[in-house]
């Protein structure tokens, strides 16, 4: 018989209860939507106002493996693409897939930017996105510990789908910017349950990030980025994060990121070619099941076409 392990390396026996019990914890770190640290290359993964703000086309593809050491630790991948359209538009969409032991998930989401100039050098944009989620909990190799529980009877996996949408506001002042998005507005409610904690289980419940972010720029070749995330749900603690990078003209890049729970993370990348860019994360706890996680590696591949004047970026459309 095969076995199953929570994020512990514990084996795991479903039953209604030994269910919350096992993969709750999983399951509610979960209801924060999947971020990596792509955000810093292109923070319209985590809000739609950035679309098509900075160049006319960009792709981003990151790989991101959590807890290496731990048995069912979770392996996300996140692909984004935003651009610029006509009439100070911007529109754009990713793709999102997390899994972490028994638990699958699936985002889509398609996003659309208007971008106003409101005076010399601050714009207001504005940002919604149509998001469609699936969960599933996979009992395949999962030990009942009640054959006969109505809930798991007869049953391969648990899942729900819902389509959410999502609003965001940015405020731009030169090389400083200041946004407020959610992601996803609604609760969802769910199929199997709406009275206990299992209701809030396989939904996604109301997120909402704050961020900030400020590019200082030197007389040298070398300039400072510097910002500030923060990440809440309604059933789960804030999160925050707190970055600083060193970039050096547009070849590369050296940076250290403060994550809630004494996480530190280090990330450097480089342009490999124009508009090719490659970066890579290490995060590490030492707090984290005491310090024998092995840490979270992370790697991203992304594209950005540089601006030209039969198809200028929309911070060339607003001026």
């Amino acid at each position: 018989m095969k076995r199953n392990y929570d994020r512990t390396g514990k084996r795991v026996y479903l039953g209604t209860g030994t269910l919350l019990a096992t993969v709750i914890p999983i399951l509610m770190h979960a209801q924060l939507l999947p971020l990596s640290n792509q955000y810093l290359l292109s923070p319209s993964v985590i809000s739609p106002a950035f679309a098509g703000r900075d160049c006319p086309f960009e792709a981003f593809l990151t790989s991101r493996i959590e807890w290496t050491a731990v048995p069912g630790h979770p392996v996300i991948g996140i692909l984004n693409v935003d651009g610029a359209l006509p009439k100070r538009l911007g529109i754009g969409g990713n793709i999102t897939i997390n899994s972490a032991g028994p638990l699958n998930n699936l985002t889509l989401n398609v996003d659309l930017a208007y971008h106003l100039k409101v005076a010399v050098d601050h714009t207001l944009s504005f940002g919604i996105n149509v998001s469609y989620y699936q969960n599933v909990l996979d009992l395949t190799d999962a030990v009942l510990s009640d054959p006969n529980d109505p809930l798991l009877k007869g049953r391969s996996e648990i899942s729900e789908s819902y389509i959410n949408l999502g609003a965001s506001l940015l405020y731009s002042w030169r090389t400083l910017d200041i946004c407020v998005a959610f992601p996803l507005l609604f609760n969802n409610r769910s199929f199997y349950s709406s009275e206990s904690i299992y209701s809030h289980v396989l939904t996604m419940d109301r997120n909402f990030y704050v961020y900030a972010g400020y590019l200082l720029k030197t007389k040298t070749d070398w300039s400072g980025k510097f910002g500030f995330l923060l990440r809440k749900t309604q059933f789960t603690p804030m999160s925050f994060d707190i970055s600083a990078l060193a970039l050096y003209k547009e070849m590369g890049w050296l940076g250290l990121i403060y994550r809630k729970n004494n996480i530190l993370c280090f990330t450097g990348g480089l342009t490999i070619t124009r508009g090719l860019k490659f970066s890579y994360s290490y995060e590490y706890s030492p707090s984290a099941m005491r310090g024998k996680s092995y840490g979270t590696h992370e790697i991203t591949l992304g594209y950005q076409l540089a601006s030209k004047s039969d198809k200028p970026s929309l911070q060339e459309y607003i001026k």
